[in-house]
């Protein structure tokens, strides 16, 4: 079979699939990550002839999106920040809201190397020094080894409830070429550490969907992705406050908490930090859609 009619195919069986709303973009994602084409190798290998193995891989992959999984899963890669992640069904499915978060701990990194920038200017000190940041809740790890690809000078540590998400966080680490800088620990939010540890930056996508029933959730997610990364129970604002208060005990002086929020879990967030008296909580950082995504503080 020619790459032209494989996609083609693929394109006419995802556009049968309910949950598909863009039939050639994901039939792009799976020549992608399947044959490893771009849509411009694709249109430039369009006659080029696919092996047996390479078409059964397509197939699994088709066949388990017309099942319902979504298609992350359906191929056990998606992207995130310019790079390829494995996902299973034990971490949730990157989501481009989350550039929010990185966004603002690299912004975080970056005044901290323009102040050292002018204590090297003033003493003949140089360089930004080794810096640590925890990703908490990591699921695939893609927040902390994102960071660690930008930035060579940092260690990372992912902590997370599941092994099996940590699994997953460290194979990414290792595909993406960072596993020496990486440390993994597993337990319930700070259950694991350690009382004397500290961080420079702690960030944290914690679930934050508050309603089971919540219409603003796809169904597939509500059916596929894992509901302890999802659903947060209990008060939003004594998560948030309890969660500070011991995220602030692991920070250094001067050190960054930031977690990503949802629509309606920001105010209780803002509301946590503001109780929180060694914490001083910046202007909260919202997406393109002017929906509140990053509530974040620095250690006093």
């Amino acid at each position: 079979m020619q790459v032209i009619e494989l996609y083609e195919s693929v394109r006419k069986r995802l556009g049968k699939v309910p949950e598909v709303l863009d039939a050639k973009a994901e039939a792009d994602q799976v020549l992608r990550h399947r044959l490893g084409l771009s849509p411009t190798e694709r249109l430039l290998f369009a006659r080029g002839e696919v092996g047996p193995a390479a078409a059964d891989a397509v197939e699994q992959a088709i066949a388990r999106r017309e099942e319902g999984a979504p298609l992350a899963y359906a191929l056990g890669r998606s992207d995130f920040g310019g790079h390829s992640f494995i996902v299973t069904p034990a971490v949730l499915i990157p989501r481009p809201e989350t550039e929010w978060l990185v966004r603002r701990a690299e912004d975080y990194l970056e005044d901290r190397r323009f102040s050292k920038r002018r204590v090297a200017d003033a003493d003949g000190v140089a360089g930004l020094g080794e810096l640590q940041l925890l990703d908490l809740g990591c699921g695939s790890g893609i927040i902390g080894i994102t960071l660690a690809l930008r930035h060579p000078g940092l260690r990372v540590t992912l902590a997370d409830v599941s092994p099996a998400a940590l699994e997953v966080a460290e194979a990414n680490a290792k595909k993406h070429g960072v596993l020496e800088r990486c440390e993994f620990r597993e337990g319930d939010w700070f259950a694991w550490a350690r009382r004397r540890e500290r961080y420079d930056l702690i960030l944290c996508n914690p679930p934050y969907v508050t309603r089971r029933d919540d219409p603003e959730l796809e169904a597939q997610v509500r059916e596929h992705e894992p509901a302890i990364a999802l659903f947060l129970d209990g008060d939003p604002e004594e998560f948030f406050y309890r969660l500070g208060r011991k995220a602030v005990s692991h920070l250094n002086s001067g050190g960054l908490f930031a977690v990503e929020v949802g629509y309606d879990t920001a105010w209780p967030a803002r509301t946590a930090f503001d109780r929180i008296n060694a914490l001083t909580r910046g202007k909260g950082i919202h997406d393109f859609s002017g929906i509140e995504r990053v509530i974040w503080g620095i250690r006093r």
